[in-house]
């Protein structure tokens, strides 16, 4: 029997060829995964985006319940600031604490002051009223740094580019409603009730605040802080104006009805479609292209 020792050759490093071909390997499989990890992340936040208008739709159904209406988009008389819709169902979405903080609604937004300035309470940050996507700072730069809000009230099928007092737009939510299910008569489920809006300072994008309209100035008041509507041009869903409805989701954005369902409405959507469904009593049925 043949005792000579058998000799292993020693292991080799990689050749630079050898190298090359498994880092291009790793380079496709990250490319590969990328997109998939980016449509995960994506339908995550979709869903995180529906469910948080779900809830808010839900809590204007709580208040409605509760007060045979659904509340004001923003209470105020004239030219005040006032508590808007958000602030009214913080006991439906359990934010009492802060609700019974504030003083709604026994006590003036601001303590009666126009502008109103801004709390601690005001500014606190609610999960339910940010969309996942809009990654940008909480509080709203652009509306005096009260707490961000992805989602404003649909005030009707006319924008209100000019305020007068207690104009009803037609919709549910404008200032000092009092919209009552049986009001609806074009149907709950074919009426809109709050919208998706984003903040974008690089675009002027202005989003909305949950706690209310809190300004006006000679001449102006900022009603997009609580509710707007859309048009066929500048406020179409994700149109340049700076209170156009729209997302930071490919193609379009959510909206909440008020029968509390949520939709997923395309910006390449008829507008008039979009504008019937804003519309609470016009007597119009969408033809179901949205």
């Amino acid at each position: 029997m043949d005792s000579t020792p058998i000799r292993r050759r020693p292991p080799q490093g990689f050749t630079l060829v050898e190298l090359l071909v498994v880092i291009a390997i790793i380079a496709v499989l990250i490319g590969l995964l990328l997109p998939a990890v980016q449509k995960v992340r994506e339908a995550a936040s979709r869903i995180s985006c529906a469910n948080n208008l779900k809830q808010l739709s839900l809590a204007l159904h709580g208040y409605a319940s509760a007060n045979d209406a659904f509340p004001p988009g923003y209470k105020a008389l004239g030219y005040a600031a006032g508590w808007g819709w958000g602030a009214y169902i913080l006991p439906h979405l359990e934010q009492k604490t802060i609700y019974d903080g504030l003083g709604v609604p026994t006590q003036l937004i601001g303590q009666g002051l126009n502008p109103a300035p801004p709390t601690p309470l005001s500014q606190t940050r609610l999960s339910v009223f940010i969309c996942p996507n809009d990654t940008g700072p909480d509080l709203n730069v652009l509306k005096r740094n009260h707490a961000k809000s992805n989602y404003r009230g649909i005030c009707g099928p006319s924008i209100p580019a000019f305020f007068i007092a207690d104009t009803d737009y037609g919709g549910v939510l404008f200032q000092n409603s009092r919209i009552r299910i049986m009001d609806i008569a074009d149907g709950t489920s074919n009426t809109l009730a709050l919208g998706e809006c984003i903040l974008d300072e690089a675009t002027g994008k202005v989003a909305a605040l949950w706690v209310g309209m809190e300004s006006s100035t000679t001449g102006s008041v900022y009603v997009s802080d609580v509710f707007w509507s859309v048009d066929d041009k500048d406020f179409r869903i994700n149109g340049p104006g700076a209170q156009a409805f729209g997302s930071r989701h490919t193609g379009g954005a959510y909206f909440g009805f008020c029968d509390g369902s949520v939709r997923f409405l395309r910006d390449t959507t008829d507008v008039r479609q979009i504008q019937i469904l804003a519309g609470r009593d016009d007597g119009q049925i969408p033809d179901g292209s949205q």
